[in-house]
């Protein structure tokens, strides 16, 4: 597990007799931003709440920079929480707030304003220093929270709906700030809105009912349709082509394919089995394809 910023294996929790979580896997590298992704009441933020700490799991196992999170609670120094509703407290200043998350962790003096000042700067919070926290709109309000989810300087982000209930501009400039976050750590998001999965992810997992139903590669797996003027019978002969790790016909000679090596290396094999190539295109996951089918699955239907 060399590199491993957060793992988790076969992690559940069951609360009151119901079981909210089982058999959650993840594996968090730094640099990579992963997407929790279900409709409400899927098990996320339960989820998320197992891998910050704030919950005991009932089984299996959190480890944190390869110590177990739950037999060495300071493993959590690691990571930075938003959860779903910010924990500001409107009467204080963005100051007081970020100085509050400051003492919490340990910090004071001349530390606590060295990583106040720099968070600040960071999110480009420098002018609102001393504005109320509730003077503030939700999107500034979320910035906030960050920071004090930063201000300490963790390896790992973990994120719980960071843009529900923002308008589109807000919502968009906050992934701008997450997707540069992710360049300097690990970042986990749990999210029902596709377009934080699409616009920030490399891979997402599908949870439904507490279950783990699918994972899915976003980023980096090389996705293409192309068209093929001469079909094979049957998507075997694709599939069998060294560099193509699945296949999936859409009709009319259209396949998408999911490479593992370059596409220039995919044209060369497809000519030399005698197929013409009419169009080859990028292509892009269809994600609410993707979550429905999953959970038509997990339910025991046809997708």
């Amino acid at each position: 597990m060399e590199n491993l910023l957060l793992h988790a294996d076969n992690l559940g929790r069951k609360d009151q007799g119901k079981t909210r979580l089982t058999g959650f896997h993840l594996d968090l590298h730094p640099g990579e931003v992963v997407g929790l992704l279900g409709v409400n009441g899927a098990g996320k933020s339960t989820t998320l709440a197992l891998l910050s700490g704030a919950l005991a799991p009932s089984s299996g196992r959190v480890q944190v920079l390869g110590k177990d999170l739950h037999r060495h609670p300071q493993a959590k120094r690691h990571i930075g929480l938003l959860p779903e509703i910010p924990p500001l407290y409107g009467s204080l200043s963005v100051d007081e707030n970020l100085d509050f998350a400051a003492c919490l962790r340990g910090m004071k003096g001349a530390e606590l304003t060295s990583a106040r000042n720099a968070v600040k700067q960071r999110l480009d919070l420098r002018s609102l220093g001393r504005r109320l926290c509730s003077r503030l709109s939700k999107g500034m309000a979320q910035r906030v929270a960050i920071a004090q989810a930063l201000i300490h300087g963790p390896e790992i982000l973990i994120l719980d709906e960071p843009t529900a209930g923002l308008d589109p501009a807000q919502a968009q400039s906050l992934r701008d700030l997450i997707r540069q976050l992710g360049e300097s750590c690990g970042i986990l998001l749990a999210s029902h809105i596709l377009a934080d999965m699409e616009q920030l992810c490399q891979r997402v997992i599908i949870l439904n009912e507490g279950r783990q139903v699918a994972e899915q590669q976003l980023a980096g797996s090389n996705l293409v349709r192309i068209q093929l003027g001469s079909p094979p019978q049957d998507t075997t002969e694709l599939e069998q082509l060294d560099g193509v790790a699945t296949v999936q016909p859409q009709g009319d000679g259209w396949y998408q394919l999911a490479l593992n090596s370059p596409v220039a290396v995919l044209s060369e094999r497809l000519t030399a089995h005698g197929w013409q190539l009419l169009a080859l295109i990028p292509a892009r996951y269809n994600l609410q394809s993707l979550l429905a089918d999953a959970i038509s699955r997990e339910a025991g239907g046809q997708p």
